[in-house]
């Protein structure tokens, strides 16, 4: 059986959540026997390098990565794709689909499919649906799989009310147009993922199918060991995706004074892609991130080396749905995490054992010095993650699962 996987982003390194996910089903999918070969196909915001290429290919066994077509995320970045944007939302394609449509993908697609026969082609973002009437009218046969990293239309719907009085109508009315488009692609495919049981239950609601729920696959790493005493605390996330950036707003302006009047020592660095640079190449970092304490340092290219200087994380997320997948890569690297209810949402995670949980300003202050001080509860959540991990996100079930929604199981 052959595999067309259709990705958003390039899937490795694997340094943001879209990633981790896309790089869990790759290696989910590679460890099914009757799966011979993998054809991953990509946009880009950037040229992709050869070696990354071949980086993915030697971490994933039966993957052949196509160089990446680049696309720029933001489009407001990029003018000369504006005219073609414009026209898409004029047939009614919502800005999170058609912002992913681009003409070279349109001809790889047919290139590739052109040269070689595929049992099962991976859709994995629903932003990458606008290939969907290519796919099927070149390859009738093919069973077609949908993945949903979120409840897109949702996540719309929530931040319409964040936006100025006088975009607000124009986000409501996107929000409504997305929720139409992904009913309609959800009942178009022959199968659909989903990344928890809560997207699960919305996606039946929304389109009346089935969904199946496959678990991200995340290996616990080594056994933590401290590098450091100092009451460090680290925040990783894409720093321009609204639920992380509204809840960093939060965290900075309600959570952080308590943690300070505390533990005055106590510092914390944010980490993450995502923010625009001045003129100057300095980082745009929000006035509101700018207090004592705190150091936004932007995209890292290797966590460990926030990780090690750093006792625990923050993930003081609102609003969003999915599965935050910092929060695996947390329980993996051996971190303890205090988050909101809003970021543990689609994990089976208790207050007090895997993570702490709170939503009131005061209870987070709380447990954040509380996790600071306490080296004997740090090593019981760390523990607890990397059981949790064993459990429910091991190999075996995500394969178990993926085989069903392939038609297999």
């Amino acid at each position: 059986m052959n595999v067309l996987f259709l990705s958003l982003d390039f899937v490795f390194p694997a340094d943001r959540g879209l990633r981790v996910r896309s790089l869990s089903q790759l290696r989910a999918l590679s460890s099914i026997d009757s799966i011979k070969k993998i054809t991953v196909l990509a946009l880009s915001e950037t040229a992709v390098r050869t070696d990354r290429l071949d980086a993915l290919e030697r971490e994933v066994a039966k993957v052949r990565a196509e160089p990446p077509v680049v696309q720029p995320t933001h489009m407001r970045r990029s003018p000369a794709h504006l005219p073609r944007l414009i026209r898409l939302r004029l047939k009614g394609v919502p800005y999170l689909v058609a912002k992913s449509d681009n003409p070279s993908m349109h001809a790889l697609i047919a290139r590739v499919l052109g040269a070689e026969s595929y049992d099962v082609v991976y859709v994995g973002h629903l932003g990458m649906a606008t290939y969907l009437p290519r796919i099927r009218r070149l390859l009738p046969a093919a069973r077609v799989v949908l993945e949903e990293h979120n409840v897109e239309w949702e996540i719309f719907r929530q931040l319409a009310p964040t936006f100025p009085f006088a975009l607000r109508q124009a986000a409501k009315w996107e929000a409504w147009s997305l929720r139409r488009y992904e009913r309609r692609a959800l009942r178009q495919v022959d199968s659909v993922i989903a990344i928890s049981d809560t997207d699960a239950k919305a996606i039946q609601l929304l389109a009346a199918t089935e969904p199946i729920v496959v678990p991200t696959y995340v290996e616990p790493g080594p056994p933590r060991r401290e590098a450091t005493r100092s009451p460090s605390l680290a925040y990783t996330g894409t720093l321009g995706w609204q639920p992380n950036a509204r809840g960093l707003d939060w965290f900075c302006k309600e959570v952080w004074p308590l943690v300070r009047a505390s533990l005055p020592e106590a510092s914390l660095t944010i980490a993450g892609p995502g923010l625009r640079r001045g003129p100057d190449g300095a980082l745009a970092v929000p006035h509101g991130w700018q207090l004592p304490g705190i150091t936004t340092v932007g995209y890292v290219d290797d966590l460990e080396t926030l990780y090690g200087k750093s006792l625990a994380m923050v993930a003081p997320i609102v609003g969003g749905s999915g599965v935050r997948m910092k929060l695996l890569e947390s329980m993996k690297a051996g971190m303890p995490t205090v988050t909101t209810t809003d970021g543990a949402a689609g994990l089976e995670v208790r207050d007090g054992d895997e993570m702490l949980i709170a939503d009131q300003p005061s209870r987070f202050a709380e447990y954040v010095v509380r996790l600071l001080s306490d080296d004997t509860l740090r090593v019981k959540m760390r523990i607890a993650g990397y059981e949790y991990l064993r459990k429910n996100h091991s190999i075996a079930a995500a394969r178990a699962r993926l085989e069903k929604a392939l038609g297999r199981g």
